[in-house]
């Protein structure tokens, strides 16, 4: 066998094309020293059919810009979402300072707010609150029921997101259940008390299971402290903790 026939054999075999490969990712300058080769070089591509080089090098390119493009609007969408659930939030706050009257105010005014501002279409407020004077007005809202049946979110201890069984949107919800697809629960705290703020959209993509909870843990923290504060001023006191068997 001649050496010609022993060079060709070589080219063809694995071995030389991974050779051939690692050096031209060592040297990528090599088809602009030699534009010749770059525009008589065919690329197969699964969809079209052979291409040059070049076309398919600017093809991706193009494809590159593009997803890139695509991830900025993406990117600057969500900034403006953002920007707009601060200022409800922001306006949330303002309502729960400038609120002047009593507990039930306070709490139809938090309700209202959340319909109003954040396209709400359905909101639940229920409390657990230990036996106490003065929340005659607020009646309505005592479910400490209710709020048992959502163990699971106060020992997150963070709001969550999805869908509501059926016995949970009929139980926070009521004749309005239907129109709670999704729902986001937002656990409250306070001292010796605790609630639940349920806000429910027709739309079963707007509170779903992956979405942020961060502003509505800031919804949760204001309305938490507007409570306690509304409750210590109608004269609500914790129960003290039991003395200590050494104290006796």
């Amino acid at each position: 066998m001649s050496e010609e026939q022993d060079a060709l054999k070589t080219l063809g075999t694995p071995d030389f094309e991974q050779k051939a490969v690692a050096w031209l990712r060592d040297h990528p300058e090599f088809f602009t020293d030699h534009p010749e080769l770059a525009e008589e070089l065919r690329i197969p591509h699964p969809c079209r059919p052979a291409v040059s080089l070049l076309e398919y090098q600017n093809r991706l390119l193009r494809e590159h810009v593009q997803r890139l493009h695509d991830k900025l609007i993406e990117l600057v969408n969500i900034a403006r979402d953002n920007d707009r659930l601060a200022e409800r939030v922001q306006r949330l706050a303002l309502g729960l300072l400038d609120a002047r009257g009593g507990l039930d105010e306070l709490l139809h005014g938090v309700k209202a707010i959340l319909r109003e501002e954040f396209k709400a279409d359905c909101v639940a407020l229920c409390l657990a609150v230990p036996p106490t004077v003065g929340l005659s007005e607020v009646e309505e809202l005592l479910r400490p029921d209710v709020v048992g049946l959502f163990d699971e979110i106060f020992r997150a201890g963070r709001p969550q997101c999805g869908r509501l069984s059926l016995e949970q949107a009929a139980a926070l919800f009521g004749d309005s259940a239907y129109h709670a697809v999704s729902a986001a629960l937002i656990p409250l705290d306070g001292n010796q008390w605790r609630g639940l703020l349920a806000v429910g959209s027709g739309d079963p993509n707007r509170f779903h299971p992956g979405v942020g909870t961060l502003f509505l843990e800031r919804i949760g923290q204001l309305v938490s402290q507007a409570l306690q504060a509304r409750l210590l001023a109608e004269g609500w006191r914790a129960a003290p903790d039991p003395p200590s068997v050494q104290g006796g």
